[in-house]
C-alpha cells in the first residue's frame, strides 16, 4: 500500500523514513494551519477598539420626609391660620368702632337747636333734671375742670377692642371746652366745629378719642361727651 507524507503529500517509498521533498520524517504530524492576519493598507486608518458599554444604574426615588416635619409645618399652618382670623375680626371691629364714631359725629352735628327755624313746637325746657346717677367711667382722658357727669357711662366691650363713653356739663362755653381739650389731646387733634357745636378727635395707633362739646338751651349748660374707642 502507497504512503504518502503527512506534511507535504508526497509518496513515500517503501522503508522510506523521510520525505525526499520535503524532508518532514514520516509520520509527522501536519504542520497547523497558518492565520493570515491582514495588515492595514496605507492610508487606512486602523478600526477603533469596540466601546465599552457601562450598565446604567437606576436612580434612588428620593426618600419620603420625616412624619416629625410633617407634623411641624401642620402645627404651623394652623397657627398661621389662627394669626389670620384674629388679625381679620380685629380690623372689622375697629371698622365698626370707626363706624359708629362717625354716625356720633354726624348726630351732633345735625341735633336741631330749640330756636333753630322750623321747629316752631320746640321750647326751651328750664332746669332739665339730669339722668340718674351711674357709675362714671375712667376715660383715660382729663376731665374738665368744673364738670359734673351727666349720668353714668357706658362700657362696651368685644374680642379685640372696647368703646366707652362719658358725658358731662358745665357752665363754660363751647369755646372754653374745646380750647382746654385741644391742649389735652395733643397737636395732632383734629378740631370740627359749627353752629355753636365742637367735635374734636384724636387718633394713635391703639386708640381714638373723641370730644364732642354742644350747648344745651334746655338747662343752658355745655355737654360734654367723650367716647374712647380702644384695641386690646
Amino acid at each position: 500500500m502507497a504512503e504518502f507524507c503527512t506534511s507535504c503529500g508526497a509518496p513515500l517509498g517503501q522503508g522510506m523514513q523521510f520525505c525526499t521533498s520535503c524532508g518532514a520524517a514520516k509520520g509527522a504530524p501536519p504542520p497547523a494551519a497558518a492565520v493570515a492576519v491582514a495588515a492595514p493598507r496605507p492610508g487606512v486608518p486602523a478600526a477603533a477598539p469596540a466601546a465599552t458599554v457601562q450598565p446604567t444604574v437606576p436612580a434612588q426615588a428620593p426618600k419620603s420626609g420625616s412624619p416629625l416635619v410633617k407634623i411641624i409645618l401642620i402645627v404651623l399652618a394652623v397657627v398661621a391660620l389662627i394669626g389670620l382670623l384674629s388679625a381679620a375680626s380685629c380690623v372689622y371691629f375697629m371698622y365698626r368702632a370707626r363706624r359708629a364714631v362717625r354716625q356720633f359725629q354726624s348726630q351732633v352735628h345735625t341735633l336741631p337747636r330749640a330756636n333753630q327755624p322750623g321747629f316752631p313746637g320746640i321750647r326751651p325746657v328750664p332746669n332739665q333734671p339730669a339722668p340718674p346717677a351711674g357709675p362714671v367711667i375712667d376715660m383715660g382722658v382729663p376731665t374738665y375742670p368744673g364738670a359734673v357727669p351727666f349720668g353714668g357711662g357706658s362700657l362696651a366691650t368685644g374680642p379685640n377692642a372696647s368703646i366707652k363713653t362719658q358725658e358731662y356739663t358745665t357752665g363754660d362755653t363751647v369755646e372754653q371746652v374745646a380750647d382746654f381739650y385741644k391742649d389735652k389731646l395733643g397737636p395732632n387733634t383734629a378740631v370740627m366745629q359749627a353752629e355753636g357745636k365742637a367735635v374734636l378727635t384724636n387718633t394713635s395707633a391703639a386708640s381714638q378719642t373723641t370730644v364732642a362739646v354742644k350747648p344745651d338751651s334746655g338747662d343752658g349748660k355745655t355737654h360734654i361727651t367723650i367716647m374712647v374707642v380702644a384695641g386690646k
